[in-house]
């Protein structure tokens, strides 16, 4: 089994990932219904954020609040 970096460990609920990136919950999980975000799941199927993840989202926010379309941060993203 490959190791992880601290950055890729899943620690965050939603609510912490949403305080964190100053994204509402609803948001986060829009942005994951898309595919910009793949949070990993609990046993119990919530949601857990890395800090990689958390980056990424205030990436995206940081990007929607310059007006890019979600279809342009995909493909911004996706050459990262």
């Amino acid at each position: 089994m490959g190791t992880r970096s601290s950055n890729d460990d899943p620690i965050y609920t939603i609510g912490v990932a949403a305080r964190l990136t100053g994204l509402t919950a609803r948001q986060i999980r829009y942005y994951e219904t898309v595919g910009l975000v793949e949070p990993e799941r609990s046993r119990g199927n919530q949601r857990l954020f890395s800090k990689a993840h958390v980056g990424r989202l205030r990436e995206i926010r940081a990007l929607r609040d310059e007006m890019l379309p979600l279809e342009a941060i995909a493909k911004l993203l996706d050459t990262h």
